[in-house]
């Protein structure tokens, strides 16, 4: 029987409400205009939302960059029978910053007065407010914040949870050995540092009202050096794409679109978008060994890359993609028909740029200071906690309960704990953080290490708490043990109504942390199937899913069919003879 995949429109949470699909803006129509991209929305094309252009240093109460540079010297024991008087002492720096994305007024007026000129002079034409953000992640892109590193080579540094709200401050801080305090000294001089954030903002929308079919070749697809890696299954998101383009090209998948194929471009992002999941796998970049991770930092800030393209992509950019592994043989056929909701990212790269010629002899912002008793210092480790976190206390969530000890050097232990409920989110989010001092920590480099763990608690009973895991970094960010998936179906219900079904009822169940759940969807003819789709939510550690099949005859026969699904597609008109 030939297999139909086909594209099911998901209601998306955009915001703190549940917005109406005619509130969305419709992604294909967006205007890049005085510097910023601009979307109408589905029923008021006069009405548009913009994606925040722009990212600068938070400031304190005095207006200033909340930034500071410290570097410090500590006495170290003379090593050896030297007899110089003179010897090279410890030290280090530590890089504390907050940073923020935003839209100047002045940049949303520019941009409004340009589409009321641009709509014949139209005092109807508005722009609304920002584009509502639904996941965000940062990047920190640096040659010389590196562990290790003996050359000069710019890399991925960190990548991260970042504020999906405007104006929520980013706060990040690193440490460094006395040379790379040095070489990072001598960068802040420079017109352009060393030190860049990427952010990645996802978003949703409606298409366009696409009619179009895509036909992927399997054997083609095999055969294709699209994605040949030298052996590395890993990929990050320009890779991905540039594979796509050459399936394209050599015919591996062929795009039919009916009509006149108006916007194009965001049919092919929305087929990609396609692609990415029925053959990838999304990996943190993280985990990605740094000799399959390609292009990534020419994604991030070369001169063709994402951010020099002015326009938007399907991609997020701080993650890496594993190649599931795809069939030999056969064809599929994937179907686009109607306005579709789908996710799409921006992206904004901000550098520290001037900030040591404005703030150099400011010792608010650089200093030098010998520490030469460590007794009176003390350690602030920050919780990094994501603000779509919120949505998931609303679904399935009680507390997050963040652990934390320090072993120390005398043998004694610190404990800390934060705990993080729904409430925490009500007055705004206040930055938390957890502490330890000094106990008889002779080494510095042991003084930074700790521990944590996480549990999370949730609705209805049930826990899953984290192994504890050895950190030396200023944050612990709290993401969630788990992963929400859509399991489509396929098939003929007419075929199966001329056979005498009444109805089909598809059980799925899995494993999630200490029990087993269960999500039933029940069908009929006249239904329409490509509307009809099962939401689970797994562990990071499960991809694999247990379903049974019931179909119900009009004679009372009840046959069943169980089996085992991992791609998120189950077919319901492969009704076996018996059972």
């Amino acid at each position: 029987m030939k297999a139909y995949l086909k594209i099911a429109v998901l209601a998306f949470l955009l915001g703190a409400g549940l917005p109406l699909v005619a509130q969305m803006p419709l992604i294909d129509r967006g205007e890049y205009i005085e510097g910023l991209w601009c979307f109408p929305l589905h029923t008021d094309s006069l009405t548009f939302v913009y994606l925040t252009n722009s990212a600068r240093f938070a400031f304190n109460e005095e207006k200033g960059p909340q930034f500071s540079y410290l570097r410090y010297s500590i006495a170290k024991p003379r090593e050896g029978n030297t007899t110089n008087s003179i010897t090279e002492a410890d030290g280090g720096g530590i890089l504390h910053m907050l940073v923020l994305y935003e839209t100047t007024p002045e940049s949303i007026q520019k941009a409004e007065d340009a589409l009321r000129k641009k709509y014949g002079n139209n005092q109807n034409v508005k722009l609304r407010g920002p584009m509502s953000f639904e996941k965000g992640t940062y990047a920190l892109v640096s040659s010389i914040i590196t562990e290790g590193s003996q050359k000069k080579e710019t890399k991925l540094i960190a990548t991260g949870e970042a504020p999906v709200l405007e104006n929520t401050s980013l706060a990040l801080s690193f440490s460094l050995n006395p040379v790379q305090s040095k070489l990072l000294l001598e960068s802040f001089k420079m017109k352009t540092p060393d030190v860049s954030i990427v952010f990645d903002l996802g978003f949703t929308g409606l298409t366009e009202g696409y009619d179009a079919e895509l036909d992927i070749d399997w054997s083609e697809v095999k055969k294709s050096q699209g994605f040949n890696a030298g052996g590395s299954v890993y990929f990050v998101s320009a890779d991905v794409e540039l594979g796509f383009e050459k399936l394209r090209r050599e015919s591996a998948i062929r795009l039919k679109v009916n009509g006149s194929g108006g916007m194009l471009e965001g049919l092919l992002t929305t087929v990609y978008d396609k692609l990415l999941n029925l053959m990838f796998k999304p990996v943190e970049a993280e985990k990605v060994d740094p000799a399959g991770m390609g292009s990534a930092i020419g994604a991030l800030i070369g001169p063709n890359g994402l951010l020099g393209s002015r326009r938007t992509t399907g991609f997020g950019l701080n993650v890496g993609y594993q190649l599931k592994e795809l069939q030999s043989e056969g064809h599929s056929h994937l179907f686009f028909k109607g306005r579709n909701t789908v996710q799409r990212h921006h992206y904004i790269a901000f550098n520290v740029s001037n900030i040591y010629q404005k703030y150099g002899n400011n010792p608010d912002y650089f200093k030098d200071v010998p520490l030469w008793d460590p007794k009176f210092q003390q350690r602030e480790i920050f919780l990094g906690v994501d603000g779509d976190l919120e949505k998931e206390f609303q679904k399935m969530l009680n507390s997050v309960t963040v652990n934390m000890r320090k072993k120390h050097q005398s043998g004694d232990v610190t404990t800390d704990s934060k705990l993080i409920t729904k409430d925490l989110f009500k007055a705004g989010f206040k930055p938390l953080s957890m502490v330890y001092g000094w106990d008889a920590d002779s080494s510095r480099t042991k003084w930074m290490e700790y521990e944590y763990t996480n549990i999370w608690q949730f609705i209805g009973g049930g826990s899953y708490q984290t192994p504890w895991e050895l950190s030396t970094a200023a944050m612990i960010n709290v993401y969630t043990p788990f992963t929400r998936k859509i399991i489509a179906v396929d098939g003929d219900l007419a075929g199966l109504q001329a056979k005498g079904v009444r109805l089909v009822s598809i059980a799925v169940s899995y494993p999630f942390f200490g029990k087993i759940n269960r999500q039933r969807l029940t069908l009929r003819p006249g239904d329409n199937i490509s509307e009809k789709n099962i939401e689970i939510t797994l562990p990071n550690n499960v991809e694999e899913v247990d379903y049974e099949i019931s179909w119900q005859k009009a004679d009372g026969t009840l046959i069943t069919k169980k089996g085992k699904d991992k791609f998120g597609l189950i077919f319901i008109d492969e009704m076996p003879a018996k059972n």
